[in-house]
């Protein structure tokens, strides 16, 4: 996994059905497919594959498969994917058993959020995670630009005084956080 995406460090995510054919005409060799159902979704693994491309398949965000595990199994012998994306730790186990890769999508909200999920990756350790929101003062800077009169608030993760500048600067109004020593 680790040379897979040291190889291809811009991997496309796939919402919907136009994206798959941008996908297929881009550079990207790592596809992250998002939407789709079980009725569709081996014509979809199936066109990316003829086309060069990795496919991960993000098992929470496809219609008509469920949780359960034995799922993992059924992708790996009919659509021969080539991982799984998912925040369900009974599918990642379930996927490290059957030699698939498996990318823990994980939301670090703050900083419990946080111990939480470092806790559930010893635990299991995945192939790879992946970390949402990938990019928080990105947000805060449209957010302000698109409400410029609200006031925004950013916590969570705040650790340190230039975390707080950063935030500030981008269109926040102010902070909140449990770190005892930011106070």
């Amino acid at each position: 996994m680790r040379e897979l995406l040291e190889c291809n460090p811009i991997i496309g995510a796939i919402k919907d059905d136009e994206d798959l054919e941008k996908v297929i005409n881009s550079d990207c060799n790592v596809v992250f497919l998002l939407n789709g159902d079980i009725l569709t979704l081996k014509e979809k693994v199936n066109k990316l594959k003829l086309n060069n491309k990795s496919v991960f398949v993000h098992l929470d965000m496809i219609g008509g498969i469920s949780s359960n595990p034995v799922i993992v199994k059924y992708l790996k012998n009919e659509f021969h994917i080539d991982g799984i994306i998912t925040t369900k730790i009974s599918l990642v186990k379930k996927a490290l058993e059957e030699n698939i890769n498996v990318v823990q999508r994980i939301f670090l909200l703050d900083s419990i959020s946080l111990q939480t999920s470092m806790e559930n990756i010893r635990r299991v350790k995945p192939s790879a995670i992946e970390i949402m929101p990938g990019v928080i003062t990105k947000a805060v800077k449209r957010l302000h630009k698109e409400f410029p009169d609200l006031p925004i608030i950013c916590g969570g993760l705040i650790d340190d005084k230039q975390e707080i500048i950063d935030v500030l600067k981008y269109g926040a109004m102010a902070v909140s956080t449990t770190k005892k020593e930011l106070w």
